[in-house]
């Protein structure tokens, strides 16, 4: 006679390692939307900081990262490389060219801000996931009684 599997174990295991992901993700998500995206909105507007807030930028978010582009964004390449040759050789944003790069700064900014909706979107479907494995855990639980 075989044995049944429990399959209580495996229902935990689909409540608890989505729950990590989504702790994970959605922390990142939270604190990039509270704290580091209106910190970089107000350095960019400056332009005495807005060296700092594109160095802010230059780490991206999760889910808003530079290495895969969509149509939007493949504007901002040369932007970047433009932006980072200033940056490397030291030298400072020029108040012409300050409205120009600040709309650039601003398109970037602007997928960061879409990476942390994603990454909460996610966190938030993770999570209900989650829960829907409790309640198949506590399912199988009654079932087992029997």
């Amino acid at each position: 006679m075989m044995k049944k599997i429990n399959d209580s174990k495996i229902y935990l295991s689909m409540v608890i390692i989505p729950l990590l992901i989504a702790a994970a993700i959605g922390g990142v998500s939270l604190y990039s939307k509270l704290a580091v995206e209106p910190k970089i909105k107000v350095l960019i507007a400056n332009e005495m900081t807005m060296k700092e807030g594109y160095l802010m930028l230059r780490n991206p978010q999760i889910f808003g990262g530079y290495k895969y582009w969509d149509s939007d964004g493949e504007a901002v390449k040369n932007s970047l490389k433009f932006f980072d040759t200033k940056i490397f050789k030291g030298v400072a944003i020029t108040p012409d060219e300050k409205i120009y790069h600040e709309k650039v700064l601003k398109l970037i900014l602007k997928r960061r801000e879409s990476g942390s909706e994603l990454g909460i979107k996610s966190a938030v479907f993770l999570l209900i996931f989650s829960l829907a494995s409790f309640a198949a855990f506590l399912i199988e639980i009654r079932k087992n009684r029997k």
